[in-house]
This record gives C-alpha cells, sequence and structure tokens, in this order.
C-alpha cells in the first residue's frame, strides 16, 4: 500500500533531463561566442584580455576629446589688412569697402 502513493508523484528524470540538456546548450553558446569574440579581437590586433583598457587608452589619446580653447585666435592687424588687400585687389569688394573695411581693423 505504501507503493502506491510513491509511484503516484510526477517522473522528475524527465525534468533534469531536460534541465541538463538546456544547461548543456547554454554552455555551448557561451563558449562559442567567447571564442568567436576573441578571434575578432585578435585580428582586430588587441589583446583580448586589455581589450577594454587598451580602447579606453585609444579614446583618452584621441584629438576629437582634447579640449580647445574656448575665444578662437583672432588674426592680427597685419593678417587682417593682407586680406583686405587681397579681396580688394581680386575685385572681391570695391574701393569703399576697402577703405571702410580697413578703418574698421583699425580700430580695433
Amino acid at each position: 500500500m505504501d507503493d502506491v502513493f510513491l509511484d503516484t508523484g510526477p517522473d522528475l528524470s524527465v525534468v533534469f533531463v531536460l534541465f541538463g540538456l538546456l544547461f548543456a546548450g547554454v554552455l555551448i553558446f557561451i563558449i562559442v561566442v567567447a571564442v568567436r569574440k576573441w578571434n575578432v579581437a585578435k585580428q582586430a590586433g588587441y589583446d583580448p584580455l586589455t581589450m577594454d583598457t587598451q580602447i579606453a587608452a585609444q579614446v583618452g589619446r584621441s584629438a576629437l576629446l582634447r579640449p580647445t580653447d574656448a575665444v578662437p585666435e583672432r588674426p592680427s592687424i597685419e593678417q587682417r589688412l593682407a586680406e583686405l588687400d587681397d579681396l580688394h585687389a581680386r575685385g572681391v569688394i570695391s574701393d569703399a569697402e576697402h577703405t571702410a573695411a580697413r578703418a574698421k581693423a583699425l580700430e580695433g
């Protein structure tokens, strides 16, 4: 009579086998992805174990991240006058515009 109660429960061996297969599948997937990432990093010239540090150092040395002067450098008066003379000689600005621009450049 005691055997009847023990046999009525669900068969857990199927659940354990399915869990084991799922666990093995996930483990294989993780290994395959890790190996592929390792190969891609090696082909790109990075050490896969220190790749994040190498990339961070590269980004830190990037010219795009260097601080720039907030105030752009103004051309000197000589440069500005030479530019105005060049524009006038090429006919881009008239005599009146040239005279007015020279006076403004000399004022400061």
